[in-house]
């Protein structure tokens, strides 16, 4: 459908019923095999998931203030009660939830995507332990901690601050420890 087109409630409701299919599909290309064969397309999946979701939000959003606006002009009637009002409500904080609901659903696929960013297929002559991994994570903490505090503080603390005793005069638990250089694993 082209943007200068004229929307119907059929053309929405059709697209409504389409998105639901293409999940439909999607669920099953993904079930079994060949299914997925790469994390690139896990990720890449997920990221599409995680738009999606926030649009459907959006769409939430949009209903919502639609019903609002047409309740608003007295335009809604309700079929056996005749006041629109409970229903309309009862639907806006459905309608509330369900974006939030989606919103945070796009925020978790976007956490899924990202913990995936680093994954690849190892190849055939690549062979990755676990210890690999676990000692990876372990460089990894220690950088994270170690490298933001040297953009802070690059000089030594004994060098910022004035010590006029000596450091005989400085507790051994406050002295900097001696430093060791960190055992690396060759590759």
């Amino acid at each position: 459908m082209d943007d200068h087109e004229t929307r119907t409630n059929e053309d929405i409701e059709r697209l409504a019923g389409e998105l639901h299919e293409r999940v439909r599909d999607l669920n099953h290309l993904t079930q079994d095999s060949p299914g997925l064969s790469e994390p690139a397309a896990a990720y890449t999946i997920l990221g599409n998931l995680a738009q999606t979701s926030f649009r459907l939000a959006q769409t939430a959003e949009q209903i919502d203030a639609f019903l609002t606006r047409e309740l608003d002009a007295g335009r809604l009637g309700h079929d056996q009660s005749g006041d629109p009002t409970p229903a309309v409500t009862a639907a806006h904080n459905a309608l509330g939830r369900a974006a939030e609901q989606a919103a945070d659903l796009g925020d978790t696929f976007r956490h899924a995507a990202s913990a995936l960013a680093p994954i690849h297929v190892v190849d055939a002559g690549e062979k990755q332990s676990l210890a690999q991994g676990a000692e990876a994570r372990t460089d990894d903490r220690e950088a994270a901690q170690v490298e933001p505090a040297k953009k802070d503080f690059p000089n030594p603390i004994g060098d910022v601050l004035s010590n006029p005793c000596g450091t005989d005069a400085v507790p051994p638990e406050l002295r900097s420890p001696p430093q060791v250089p960190h055992p690396r694993r060759e590759r």
